[in-house]
């Protein structure tokens, strides 16, 4: 049972959030005098929130302890099987807040913007409810699988939570791309970029947490921190520094264009 912090855990947790806070300068710097600022914005908010997450779990504040003692009469008396196991909590309060801003920042991409209101408004807010919806059910459940010490509960958790990324998936390969691809070459080429990538990095949190000691406990607790880290750094600050990068080069692509004709 793996209930305490170890220093292995405490270095990469702080790689973490000097990796986040640099990510979130970085984003500021590169994105520097883009004309959609809210791409640099969400991006930054992105990093800058998992910096102050990985902090608070680098500290020692953002885990728990979960436990479940099952008591049995013995020829000796009343024994005790105790179970127990650290989860730290705050990484999923950091996935709660920042996976809808990636989502955010993703859709912004494939969705042309709107000039009015009427049915396209509502239907576009629709689409975009749905997507953050699910994504935030997706963490909500994966974090109930995470506090279960009973297996049941565990992967009845697990399987809700992976329905839930699925339907993620399903809005964003579907409507989200086909809007994109109505936009031209060039937006369907970046928010296809953005999307494999995310989707990819995506796929491996599951894997990693039926592996880890949230669920098989396959791999160890210093291990799947590791792993965690890598994985969250090239999910938030390689996708907002490729955001952003991809959104400044394609704004300015029609205004060189024009340059060169002239």
């Amino acid at each position: 049972m793996e209930t305490f912090m170890t220093s292995s855990q405490e270095t990469w947790l702080w790689i973490g959030t000097a990796g986040m806070a640099l990510g979130a300068l970085a984003v500021q710097v590169v994105g520097h005098g883009m004309k959609e600022s809210h791409h640099r914005v969400t991006s930054f908010f992105v990093c800058a929130i998992a910096a102050c997450l990985y902090l608070l779990m680098a500290q020692g504040q953002g885990d728990i302890v979960v436990s479940k003692a099952t008591l049995a009469l013995t020829p000796l008396g009343v024994g005790a099987d105790v179970s127990a196991k650290l989860v730290y909590f705050a990484r999923y309060i950091d996935w709660i807040v920042t996976t809808p801003l990636l989502l955010i920042g993703l859709v912004t991409v494939g969705l042309k913007p709107l000039t009015g209101g009427g049915e396209q408004t509502r239907e576009r807010l629709g689409l975009v409810a749905g997507i953050v919806g699910a994504d935030i059910m997706m963490i909500l459940t994966g974090l109930f699988g995470a506090l279960s010490i009973d297996s049941t509960h565990k992967y009845v958790w697990f399987v809700v939570s992976c329905g839930f990324f699925l339907a993620v998936l399903a809005l964003v390969w579907g409507p989200v791309r086909a809007a994109a691809a109505e936009q031209g070459a060039q937006t369907a080429a970046l928010y296809n970029k953005l999307l494999g990538i995310l989707t990819v990095l995506w796929f491996i949190y599951p894997v990693l947490w039926i592996l880890g000691t949230e669920g098989t406990g396959a791999i160890s607790l210093n291990t799947e921190v590791a792993v965690f880290t890598i994985i969250d750094l090239t999910a938030k600050v390689g996708f907002g520094l490729l955001l952003v990068t991809g959104i400044k080069k394609m704004s300015g692509a029609p205004a060189a264009a024009e340059k060169s004709a002239a």
